[in-house]
């Protein structure tokens, strides 16, 4: 049963994360070193782990369903900035803190939890399927969500094609033409990108756990409107993703039950991120990051089990 192993891999997640927790309060490591792994795993790790999945197991589909699955990655993210949009004004939020909520339900954490899960439901080759929200969540978070953050310092629009080009992102076209192509893989290369694609679960929990350790949990616990965001985020989201998905689809498909478990994911990270750079509130980001990944421990298991 589906919910049963993502229960069981979220418990192990959440244990891996408080490792992170844990050596953060106990000074074995810094937020330093959590930048630096964090640049580390997304730059390479995660990269071979989006290349394992084309390399060393057959493909999942042809590819006429190639581009039907890479048109449907962009429903979550049209649920999310709708379900978002509408939240935030219903909450009567303002400034900064609306915008900020907005990102937080709009942008999910794709890579560094939903590809851990997708991995361990439907196998090493649903990462290629879930790599493929990369496209639209760079297109669109350093598009729209770069001017939304802007918006709050006063300035023009202002959209950078260089952070489009993410490396994940690049990892992802370069799988879809190995794919297209069926270019040969040197099994050398392949047990290689097998054995980097191992750390890339680990390391990326002990990232969140790191960071966690430094948000304000106390506050994040008793804003109300940090709840109500993150469980629009957790419990909304992927209902409404399901339900579009519907005509698209094939029920009990892989593609379909890859883009599910992305969708029932935590708040993306890399929001509160760029709140820091363009001076946002990365308060208010902080809190529903840390609200929505310590929730997904238990509502990721319950939407598994009801729309799985």
């Amino acid at each position: 049963m589906a919910w049963l192993v993502v229960l069981e891999k979220m418990v192990v997640l959440v244990a891996l994360i408080l490792v992170g927790v844990i050596s953060a309060k106990a000074g074995w490591v810094d937020g330093r070193f959590s930048q630096m792994l964090s640049r580390l795993v997304t730059n390479l790790f995660i990269v071979c782990t989006i290349l394992n999945s084309v390399a060393n197991v057959p493909p999942m589909f042809n590819g006429q369903e190639l581009g039907t699955a890479m048109l449907v990655a962009f429903v979550p993210f049209l649920v999310g900035g709708l379900a978002g949009f509408l939240v935030t004004r219903c909450l009567r939020m303002t400034g900064q803190s609306r915008n900020v909520a907005w990102l937080c339900v709009f942008f999910m954490n794709n890579v560094f939890v939903g590809f851990p899960l997708v991995e361990a439901i439907f196998g090493a080759e649903a990462v290629f399927c879930a790599s493929l929200t990369n496209i639209p969540f760079n297109i669109i978070l350093y598009t729209l969500g770069v001017s939304l953050l802007h918006q709050q310092e006063g300035k023009k629009k202002r959209f950078n094609l260089r952070e489009i080009f993410s490396v994940p992102l690049l990892a992802t076209l370069a799988a879809i033409l190995i794919f297209l192509i069926q270019i040969p893989v040197p099994v050398v290369i392949a047990d290689f990108l097998s054995a980097m694609g191992g750390a890339t679960v680990p390391l990326s929990m002990i990232i969140i756990g790191i960071s966690l350790s430094a948000m304000p949990m106390r506050e994040a616990f008793l804003d109300w409107r940090a709840y109500v965001v993150s469980l629009v985020r957790l419990i909304l989201c992927p209902v409404l993703t399901v339900l579009l998905m519907g005509p698209l689809l094939a029920a009990g498909s892989v593609t379909m039950g890859t883009y599910t478990i992305v969708s029932a994911c935590p708040s993306g990270a890399m929001i509160a991120i760029l709140c820091v750079r363009y001076h946002s509130d990365d308060h208010m980001a902080s809190k529903i990051i840390f609200l929505s990944t310590v929730l997904s421990a238990i509502t990721l298991p319950v939407m598994t089990y009801f729309l799985l």
